[in-house]
């Protein structure tokens, strides 16, 4: 692993969200109290960010949803191996190969996909691992949503309560805690940002947006006591067990909640091979 300091991945690069992503993963892996000795990261695109999770220590390797975003990472990493995630979601390893698995933010769709992915990282994980992942928070009052015609933020994925965390998670492992950041003010900019950009408008540079940013956090401070827009969780992987849930709704029939197992017979790779 190569030998590099917090001063020397400089974060500030990054935009003001992704720093806050960044720091809550960073915070839930450092309060572990067994180090993590080997792990996975999955859909950071950004490879200082990859490299950054390297300096938790332990072996670290690196899926991307796409072709093209692997190639982009693996161009940046040099010599280490990156993988692509499974059309399914399915992921290319072995059972229990990691102590801690990392989803960046926007992996999580919303969709039946999503079950899939948790029930892979839950496969991959060792007993007692931990899984770090982060979505964007729907609230339901939520007044910079309003404004922004309830749209979601390009490449964000999809957006969940604390309750539907709970029920993605409730089969394979329990919640830890969470963590929230991008209040108000900032998830203005976001939002401001997304559109100008999706729209096709230049104009704003990666210093001038650092300055936005850091004015709108600014403004948020006195909102401390509110909860972001975006949540960071970390949950611990337990044993496997399928939870009925009766679901009764005035437009939705009873049914039973059943995750489907996605593992293929084959085709997972053992870090053995990359070590």
């Amino acid at each position: 692993m190569r030998e590099k300091t917090d001063s020397q991945l400089d974060t500030t690069l990054y935009s003001l969200p992704l720093r806050r992503e960044v720091r809550a993963v960073m915070h839930f892996l450092r309060a572990q109290s067994v180090p993590v000795r080997t792990g996975l990261d999955v859909g950071f695109t950004n490879a200082g960010v990859s490299r950054l999770l390297r300096l938790v220590g332990g072996y670290w390797m690196t899926v991307e949803p796409t072709q093209q975003r692997r190639t982009l990472v693996a161009a940046a990493l040099g010599q280490e191996t990156v993988l692509n995630l499974g059309k399914e979601g399915d992921l290319p390893f072995e059972d229990k190969q990691f102590d801690a698995v990392v989803l960046a933010h926007g992996v999580l769709a919303g969709s039946v996909q999503s079950a899939v992915i948790i029930r892979e990282c839950h496969r991959v994980l060792n007993t007692g691992g931990v899984l770090l992942l982060t979505v964007e928070y729907r609230k339901s009052l939520g007044l910079a949503a309003l404004l922004n015609r309830q749209r979601v933020v390009s490449g964000a994925g999809g957006c969940y309560t604390e309750a539907e965390i709970f029920h993605l998670l409730k089969d394979g492992f329990d919640v830890l805690g969470f963590r929230f950041s991008c209040r108000f003010w900032v998830q203005m900019v976001r939002q401001w940002v997304d559109r100008r950009r999706t729209s096709g408008i230049r104009g704003a540079n990666n210093g001038w947006l650092r300055v936005v940013y850091g004015l709108a956090w600014l403004m948020d401070v006195p909102l401390f006591w509110t909860r972001g827009h975006q949540m960071t969780v970390c949950a611990r992987r337990k044993g496997w067990r399928a939870k009925h849930v009766r679901v009764l709704g005035d437009h939705t029939p009873v049914s039973d909640a059943i995750l489907f197992n996605p593992r293929r017979e084959g085709g997972h790779l053992s870090l053995e091979k990359f070590k």
